[in-house]
């Protein structure tokens, strides 16, 4: 296992000089239309191996790998900022620049039942749940929890004859009644999108707090459950709390080195790790919603601090290797 500073995960590899020339070709002829990084179109290319990996089905069959549908994803993006639409599927409209008319940074969030909680972003159910999916959304001025979709039946949005045939039992056209289970639904079997997308975490590696002289950055490596239910990361896997310790411990005994975007020298070294499982937090009378591995890292490379300082390196970035297990979406 090994780490590294990027804005997500490292699905799988790629040129970062292809993306550096992209950001910089993108904001010289359009950066008055919204300016990009390498590293933000990183983050993009790791979102579409995640998929390509997670509905290989709805992969067009010119495409032959990860790199060149994530690529695509990337051009896409790039395409949204500059004409104001995307060719196809809406996607990663949370990392569009300020001011974006489609940009959907930061998620609201709201009191319910004594707790904060994200609004309109759906979540799983645990198993055995007589309903797949809740969200909590505005109703009126109280916050409602609205879950929706069967457990036994799978979400087939790849096949355009099952999603046409859903879509029009359910009149998904007119589905616009956000506290409604019927409106969500119809979310999940729109075009172009997908579960792990619209379930994500969004605080999932990010950088949350950097004490500038120790040159120390805190953040979660990475969350496996939020409100007591299995978070979906970037590749569109679900981390058991045991096999997080077991990853956790393997790093810090036998790694801890960080690299920049998961190359180069070392730039670091992690100094801090607490892998927070419900076990361990309630043994030590630590009360959060959120179960997940918790990290600190020392930054030696100067440039790689400006680097964080600046914003460009945001989160971090955990690679390694495991083995996945199917389950039913």
């Amino acid at each position: 296992m090994a780490a590294a500073w990027s804005r997500s995960k490292q699905v799988e590899k790629v040129d970062m000089q292809t993306l550096r020339d992209k950001a910089e070709e993108h904001n010289k002829e359009y950066g008055d239309k919204g300016r990009v990084t390498a590293a933000t179109l990183r983050q993009v290319y790791n979102r579409g191996v995640g998929a390509y990996r997670t509905n290989p089905e709805s992969v067009r069959p010119n495409v032959s790998s990860p790199e060149q549908w994530a690529m695509a994803r990337v051009n896409n993006f790039l395409r949204a900022i500059r004409n104001g639409k995307f060719r196809s599927g809406k996607h990663d409209t949370d990392l569009l620049p300020e001011g974006h008319p489609m940009a959907t940074k930061g998620v609201e969030k709201a009191e319910y039942q004594g707790k904060k909680v994200p609004l309109d972003k759906p979540f799983r159910l645990p198993s055995g749940s007589t309903k797949k999916f809740g969200v909590y959304v505005k109703d009126g001025d109280r916050v409602k929890r609205v879950t929706f979709g069967d457990p036994n039946m799978e979400i087939r949005r790849d096949d355009p004859e099952a999603r046409a045939n859903f879509r029009s039992r359910h009149s998904c056209d007119t589905a616009k009644d956000k506290t409604s289970a019927r409106y969500w639904s119809c979310r999940m079997w729109e075009a172009g999108t997908s579960v792990s997308d619209l379930t994500k975490a969004s605080i999932q590696g990010q950088i949350l707090k950097a004490d500038d002289e120790q040159r120390i950055v805190w953040g979660w490596a990475s969350v496996i459950t939020e409100d007591g239910v299995p978070v979906v990361d970037t590749q569109g896997d679900v981390i058991r709390p045991e096999t997080l310790m077991k990853a956790a411990t393997e790093f810090m005994l036998s790694t801890r080195v960080t690299k920049e975007m998961h190359m180069g020298g070392k730039v670091g070294e992690f100094i801090h790790s607490l892998p927070l499982t419900k076990e361990i937090g309630e043994a030590l009378g630590i009360q959060s919603n959120r179960e997940g591995w918790i990290v600190a890292c020392k930054v030696y490379d100067d440039a790689v601090w400006q680097k964080v300082k600046s914003g460009e390196l945001r989160a971090f970035s955990i690679g390694g290797r495991a083995k996945r297990e199917k389950i039913d979406e």
